[in-house]
């Protein structure tokens, strides 16, 4: 690992280079901030010890450069100073140095210091190797996800599809039939929600959630979407009350809005005893449409809400009605929301219920 050496005393620079080469360290010298710099971004430097005051760029000018450039790999940095008010140290640590010592500087300290800087940046090249294998592994992992939840969707959507074929003739089928065939409807919807909801997440991971963003009205589209799910309320016996604003058109996505506004409409009513209300709202805050969901379920334990928007989280709260889930919808919305430059919340009491909220950027 090759340490830099910084210092516009010749005396000095030459006395540290001859210790530490004597140590079995590469070092490379500059008289001054601006043959740093370019040694800096010229040679593949582990350790800095830079005097702080020298002609041109000082030490901690050369610091706050370094910090900068967070292309670099990690380099450990010691000042060398004569200084020692405490705001002058302060200073220090807060434009990015490591460690200093006191000027006239002591060899074997030194030596010290830059051995432990060793261990630390060999650390952090060993984090950074890790970290680049496994964001190649989870780019394997996504593709392997999209290709198969891709793959496996369209067999799923005619298995459903004729299974709704099926039961339309209901007249020429006996109830053991109707009961089977139900059956494999059901768990085929619930097969396609899932690799829906991977091949989601899928392109979402891989960064390729392009948004098609064109003027509409938010409120139609809620409407739309309610509309989808009032036969499963009804069938929970539970009711939807909407309290949906009039505000004016804006530029979203419609289709991926309407997979937010999915989720969190199937989510209250999956989480609601029958005999409840799930409220959903839509307001005009500002500049912000706000949409909201509020149920009358369980509600989420304290200790298991920072896990919500973790990809395939289970938490201790179940549905009410024996439905699935991929443990996927909340993570693919808040992506979702976010590619707006929206913000998505919570709001949870155990015993109360829970709402969930977006609000987006109407501008």
């Amino acid at each position: 690992m090759k340490v830099l050496i910084a210092d516009d005393d010749l005396t000095t620079r030459q006395m540290l280079a001859k210790y530490l080469g004597k140590q079995g360290i590469d070092v490379l010298t500059a008289s001054n901030g601006d043959d740093a710099i370019s040694l800096l971004e010229s040679e593949t430097i582990g350790i800095a010890v830079l005097d702080w005051i020298m002609p041109g760029l000082n030490g901690i000018e050369i610091c706050r450069r370094i910090r900068k450039a967070r292309h670099q790999s990690y380099i450990y940095i010691i000042m060398l100073t004569s200084r020692e008010s405490s705001d002058d140290l302060l200073s220090g640590f807060d434009a990015g140095i490591d460690e200093y010592l006191p000027k006239p500087t002591d060899l074997k300290e030194l030596h010290a210091r830059i051995k432990a800087g060793m261990r630390i940046v060999n650390l952090e090249q060993s984090l950074t190797a890790k970290q680049d294998k496994l964001y190649e592994l989870i780019q394997i992992k996504n593709k392997f996800i999209g290709i198969a939840a891709h793959d496996l969707r369209n067999p799923a959507i005619s298995i459903r599809g004729f299974s709704e074929l099926l039961l339309k003739d209901k007249d020429s089928l006996t109830d053991e039939q109707k009961e089977f065939i139900s059956i494999i409807h059901s768990t085929s919807n619930n097969m396609l929600g899932l690799l829906n909801d991977l091949l989601d997440f899928s392109q979402i991971e891989s960064g390729k959630l392009l948004l098609n963003k064109k003027p509409g009205s938010l409120k139609k589209l809620v409407e739309e979407r309610l509309r989808l799910y009032r036969l499963q309320a009804e069938n929970k016996r539970i009711t939807i009350a909407p309290n949906l604003s009039d505000i004016e058109a804006f530029p979203y996505d419609h289709h991926r809005i309407g997979q937010a506004v999915d989720n969190l409409i199937s989510n209250a009513i999956k989480f609601s005893p029958p005999g409840t209300t799930v409220y959903v709202t839509l307001v005009r805050e500002d500049t912000n449409a706000v949409f909201s969901t509020q149920d009358q379920g369980p509600g989420i334990p304290l200790e298991e809400q920072g896990l919500l928007f973790n990809e395939f989280q289970r938490l201790s709260v179940r549905p009410t009605g024996s439905e699935t889930s991929t443990g996927l919808g909340l993570a693919i919305t808040k992506r979702i929301i976010e590619a707006h430059g929206g913000l998505i919340s919570f709001e949870s009491h155990v015993g109360v219920g829970s709402i969930f909220s977006f609000r987006l950027l109407m501008a």
